[in-house]
């Protein structure tokens, strides 16, 4: 299981938001959805990734298996699938590890080391279409002298050589959103590369 991710070149399903402002989360869902269409403003396609955290602070209830069950509130964001210097993911897992990352070193990252870890959300809110929607500003360390939260819930990972067990095990709207991608990537691609474990330290993360 390895998820790295190129250095060159240029969320959903919560019907209860994130409350603006600082949370202590924890990773729990790492998804390469593949090529996903652009935006309005941005309309060239580009390969997506999804990042799941929850928060345990903040609680929700749900049904489950015909229950009504409560677990901690989660969160996500859809990252363009890059780790360019500029791009938005770089920054925010510089932010999170608390430590800039070499170019080597950012193309040999394994996103995947990011399930189960421990972080500060920075949560805003912004509206669109007359909708609020809580979006993920920045992600930063954990404060000194804090235990770090476990998962509650089972810890999610997909890419292209993953088979349907892990695709079915997804929420089934990310599971839509990556069976619908304008084309699969391609395993063991130019954009695979070994694992980021020479780069770690006992101050950071991952």
């Amino acid at each position: 299981m390895a998820l790295t991710l190129p250095v060159g070149g240029s969320g959903g399903g919560d019907f209860k938001r994130a409350p603006a402002g600082s949370h202590i989360a924890v990773c729990n869902l790492v998804a390469d959805c593949g090529l996903q269409p652009g935006s309005q403003a941005f309309p060239a396609p580009k390969r997506k990734i999804y990042v799941r955290f929850e928060i345990p602070a903040e609680r929700v209830e749900y049904e489950k298996d015909g229950k009504q069950v409560e677990g901690p509130l989660t969160i996500g964001s859809f990252y363009t699938a890059s780790m360019n210097e500029k791009a938005t993911l770089r920054k925010h897992l510089e932010g999170w590890r608390g430590k800039a990352f070499t170019d080597d070193e950012a193309a040999a990252f394994d996103v995947s080391a990011l399930l189960g870890k421990a972080a500060m959300l920075s949560v805003i809110e912004s509206e669109s279409g007359g909708k609020t929607y809580s979006n993920i500003a920045g992600i930063g360390k954990m404060p000194k002298g804090m235990d770090p939260p476990e998962a509650e819930n089972p810890l999610l990972y997909f890419d292209d050589s993953c088979g349907s067990k892990e695709l079915e095990a997804l929420p089934k709207w990310l599971r839509e959103k990556i069976e619908g991608q304008l084309r699969p990537s391609k395993p063991g691609g130019s954009e695979s590369h070994a694992g980021s474990d020479d780069f770690r330290d006992d101050d950071i993360p991952f």
